[in-house]
């Protein structure tokens, strides 16, 4: 039996090899200390390390970053991915031209090849950073020097990559080995070092540098580039191939992309988190199969279909099963496993188990694709069929999931998107006969049957109705007294020691920059702001119902205005009220439009944070789902901001009518409740045992709502009826009474 790696089949390349990497390289390579890296099993082994560890990192930005930054990241990792993968089919052209060649014609394929690299990562570096600038002149929340570097390094890497593919080729192990090792470090240690010391742009700047500097010093081209290979008939050979290759590629990360459209940062950075887990196990996947795929290659004929058919559907059916097992773990361990380690996204547990689901199949799809592409007799338009069954697919399937149930909606039209292009896949298997049709119907039943139980297990099971539906707390308020009531007949402003509200920050900061929010909090007292602020009216009564109004800020008044381009309001009842314990609620109407961003929350009197309790959060974009969650200080992730517990609940249109929105804040538990009905409750953390004071406010564009757009009708009000807090009448020594100060 053969594989990729049999020495004796080996083409020596080692003239080429000599003038394109350091001399040292070659003396290390004589060292019999070091023949090890000669083993095949050494670059199995190395290879799936260094993926292990490279994952490791993602899991490690995601500590880092909070939701909307590590959506951020995870958009920028696939703009790397795509650019390293951007060599038009060099490396297939390097499987087709080198193996089994004489010397003297692998040499010249390979020099040929490597130039080519060279030529075609230049324009692909000017063509994607001129699209760059054009997208972020556009308008795109892209940040454009992660954008940037994330493009020059991916195609640096590509062309550093360059020797490692033709020593594969020429199945020259020791070099391949070697050279895979040292490229595969740049995903480890130089990204993680780049991510704490500058944050998302700064782990990309590390990867480009690294990847720089092992292009020069591997693929030195300079001596070799005034003999130009013949770049348009190499293109035209390679590029059916790669068109094959890279439409799965993007295919493994539409799915970022398509929830970008959809989603909030914050949203996309939650599905981010579980696409991220569920890569690590296919990037595992992927480095196993690259390993066997040349061994099942060698044991199908290509001439008996029947045999041929055995050997894939054995391996599909093991694949299958096996991931099966990982994906029933993430049902029962996921919500426990990620409160632990990754408390800031428990909301992302749903989508994560659903998204660990699509994994079967598509963990399938990725055992299987190296066997197509070689198989396949018509790689680009076979490429072009299934890209258009794939990316269609999951377009329509997430974009349906998202109206039905958010991020968690989006995740689950994965696995139903994962099963539609398994099917289009095996079909073309049984067209390039690589399997028969019982064994493709086999094929299909099997993973339809394990999805089943899998979904099965999630609703019914312990899974996600565990992670959305938290045992009964009682919450009846009956008998309980009413500390503190606004019905709003008129605005009380705080004003010479009197008053209830205070129109901004108690620490006097009229916007939160750490959300990059643009709005401007107007003081509508006189003498708070200029006239012509003021005049754009933050507050208004009307029937007793409060409008608080966000507005455009005319380009002449924002110099008054901190150079902020909306004006808006915020209530607070810091210095005048606060409380330990109780029933708060709050009637109001919700406010529709992008970038709008209403909230009720509470915030302790001592001014420390966290903690942080939001009775709601509602998206003007997306007014059909509520947010509620409880910040706290205990076990924050490094480098995040706090450690979160909440959820995102599908409602009724919340702009079309008005609700009640409450909490019960008591020693042992927070519960939340709309319209009198619990939608979600969490044991409340040690550092929330303290008087907290009341916020309401309406903010407009920042990091997780985003920036309002052409569709965003303003002036936009948040209408509040009233707003009230309850205590019981007799409470333990730990609780407080409300104070007025």
């Amino acid at each position: 039996m053969t594989t990729a790696f049999d020495t004796d089949t080996t083409t020596d390349i080692s003239g080429f090899a000599t003038s394109h990497v350091p001399a040292v390289f070659h003396r290390l390579r004589m060292s019999r200390h070091l023949a090890w890296f000669g083993w095949p099993i050494a670059y199995a082994v190395g290879t799936l390390l260094l993926t292990v560890l490279g994952s490791g990192t993602t899991l490690m930005a995601a500590r880092l970053l909070d939701p909307a930054q590590f959506g951020t990241f995870a958009l920028l990792t696939s703009l790397f991915t795509y650019a390293s993968r951007a060599d038009l089919g060099m490396s297939q052209l390097a499987d087709k031209r080198i193996p089994g060649k004489s010397n003297a014609i692998a040499a010249q394929a390979g020099l040929e090849i490597l130039v080519t690299l060279w030529l075609v990562g230049g324009i692909a570096l000017v063509a994607s950073i001129s699209m760059v600038l054009l997208v972020d002149r556009l308008g795109a929340d892209l940040p454009i020097v992660g954008a940037t570097f994330a493009i020059v390094g991916g195609i640096m890497g590509m062309i550093a990559n360059g020797p490692a593919t033709l020593f594969r080729a020429a199945s020259r192990v020791w070099e391949f080995t070697v050279l895979a090792l040292i490229l595969q470090i740049a995903m480890t240690v130089p990204r993680l070092a780049g991510l704490l010391l500058g944050g998302v742009d700064g782990s990309f700047v590390a990867v480009a540098i690294y990847y720089t500097l092992c292009a020069v010093l591997l693929a030195r081209p300079l001596p070799h580039l005034k003999k130009r290979p013949p770049l348009a008939s190499m293109v035209q050979a390679a590029l059916p191939l790669f068109a094959f290759n890279a439409s799965w590629i993007f295919y493994l990360s539409a799915n970022r992309w398509i929830s970008s459209v959809l989603s909030s940062p914050h949203d996309l950075g939650l599905l981010s988190f579980g696409a991220s887990l569920a890569m690590i196990g296919l990037g595992v996947m992927a480095a196993i199969a690259q390993v066997r795929y040349p061994k099942m290659l060698a044991r199908m004929s290509g001439q008996s279909l029947q045999k041929d058919s055995a050997v894939v559907e054995r391996e599909v059916f093991v694949v299958t099963l096996a991931l099966g097992l990982v994906a029933l773990c993430a049902v029962f361990a996921s919500e426990r496993v990620i409160a632990t380690i990754f408390p800031a996204y428990t909301e992302a547990v749903p989508a994560t188990i659903a998204l660990a689901i699509s994994c079967v199949s598509l963990g399938a799809m990725v055992w299987i694709v190296p066997m197509i592409i070689v198989r396949s007799r018509s790689p680009g338009l076979d490429s072009l069929k299934l890209f258009a069954v794939g990316f269609g697919t999951l377009l329509v399937a997430m974009t349906i999931g998202n109206s039905l149930a958010g991020i968690a909606g989006q995740a689950w039209g994965n696995v139903a998107a994962g099963l539609l292009m398994l099917a289009a896949m095996v079909t073309l298997m049984c067209r390039l006969g690589m399997l028969t049709l019982i064994a493709s119907r086999r094929i299909l039943g099997l993973q339809g049957i394990v999805a089943t139980i899998l979904a099965f297990l999630v609703f019914f099971g312990s899974g996600h109705a565990a992670a959305v539906k938290p045992e009964p707390v009682q919450t009846s308020v009956a008998g309980w007294k009413t500390i503190f009531k606004d019905d709003f007949s008129t605005l009380d402003l705080q004003a010479g020691g009197k008053g209830t509200w205070k129109p901004f920050y108690p620490w006097g900061a009229r916007n939160n920059a750490s959300n990059r929010e643009m709005e401007y909090y107007v003081d509508p007292r006189p003498g708070g702001d200029h006239t012509a602020l003021q005049a754009l009216t933050p507050f208004a009564i009307d029937n007793g119902i409060l409008a608080i109004r966000a507005s455009k800020i005319p380009e002449n008044l924002r110099a008054h205005a901190g150079g902020f381009a909306y004006a808006s309001g915020m209530l607070t009842t810091a210095g005048r009220f606060s409380f330990t314990y109780g029933r708060v609620e709050i009637r109001a109407r919700m406010p529709s439009g992008k970038g709008l961003w209403p909230a009720f929350w509470l915030l302790p009197a001592d001014r420390t944070w966290p903690p942080e309790i939001d009775v709601f959060e509602v998206l003007g974009h997306d007014t059909h789902r509520l947010h509620v969650t409880a910040h706290s200080s205990l076990d924050i992730p490094v480098g995040a901001r706090s450690a979160q517990k909440g959820t995102e609940l599908a409602t009724v249109d919340l702009s079309d009518d008005f609700h009640v929105y409450g909490i019960t804040w008591t020693k042992d538990n927070l519960v939340w409740s709309l319209d009198d009905q619990i939608v979600f409750s969490t044991p409340t953390p040690p550092d929330m045992h303290k008087p907290m004071y009341l916020l309401v406010n309406l903010a407009v564009g920042g990091s997780w709502p985003g920036s309002p757009d052409a569709s965003t009708r303003l002036p936009a009000d948040l209408r509040v009826d009233w707003i009230q807090v309850k205590q019981p009448e007799v409470r333990n020594a730990v609780q407080e009474k409300g104070t007025m100060q």
